[in-house]
């Protein structure tokens, strides 16, 4: 029996072990792919641009919301792999035109820069706690909800009202709601509630959020300097 149990601890740990692999392999690799997004938008930003403000907003989200969306359908296939491959590249390439804009300033560059490497500290600070502690995050699911809500509110409003501190005050409740995501979604992969492709959308989509929360904030401040 105590081998038996033994075995079975091991088994569990195996695949625990599998699951957390999966997922940060997935989760990089979506990350080399956003990058080489951006480098081949970077080639078609007057085309994108062409596209008006609103046209760019919608197609935009019907490319990254459809094929997130059919990433989670086909989770458990080959399928599910590619949409999330396709996904994580269109992020990058409709980021291109902004990613141009930064780069043809060294002030914005050198806020780029420092939203980058405060989003690494953060990430890297909130998944170690989350793996030393091993604690379970879930209950923080409905205020973090609520947050984000509230972030998509103000967020909607500002397409209508541009408003520095609606901005920054949107900025600043996003980089705690997505500085939450990032504990809640590493404690569901710690205790195994999800599949790699689902809980590496949600992990690039926390830290992909905060670097932009926290950009638009240090270029307000910046601003106001």
């Amino acid at each position: 029996m105590e081998t038996s149990s033994l075995q079975q601890q091991k088994a569990i740990q195996i695949e625990k072990s599998n699951l957390i692999a999966k997922t940060y392999g997935l989760l990089s690799l979506g990350f080399l792919l956003m990058a080489l997004g951006t480098v081949v938008g970077l080639q078609f930003v007057p085309q994108l641009l062409s596209l008006g403000k609103w046209g760019f907003l919608i197609v935009s989200l019907v490319v990254t919301i459809g094929t997130m969306v059919l990433a989670l359908m086909n989770q458990k296939n080959a399928l599910g792999y590619l949409f999330f491959f396709a996904f994580t590249f269109s992020i990058g390439f409709f980021d291109a035109p902004a990613i141009a804009v930064i780069f043809s300033s060294a002030v914005l560059l050198e806020i780029f820069k420092q939203a980058f490497l405060l989003t690494a500290i953060i990430t890297g600070s909130l998944t170690a706690y989350a793996f030393i502690t091993k604690k379970d995050f879930s209950f923080l699911g409905g205020f973090l909800f609520t947050g984000l809500i509230l972030v998509v509110i103000m967020a909607v409003v500002g397409l209508f009202w541009h408003n520095t501190t609606l901005s920054f005050v949107m900025s600043g409740i996003g980089a705690l709601v997505f500085s939450g995501f990032i504990l809640y979604d590493t404690s569901r992969l710690i205790h195994e509630k999800g599949t790699p492709i689902e809980i590496a959308i949600a992990l690039f989509l926390d830290i992909i959020n905060l670097f932009w929360m926290l950009f638009n904030l240090l270029n307000i401040l910046k601003g106001e300097e």
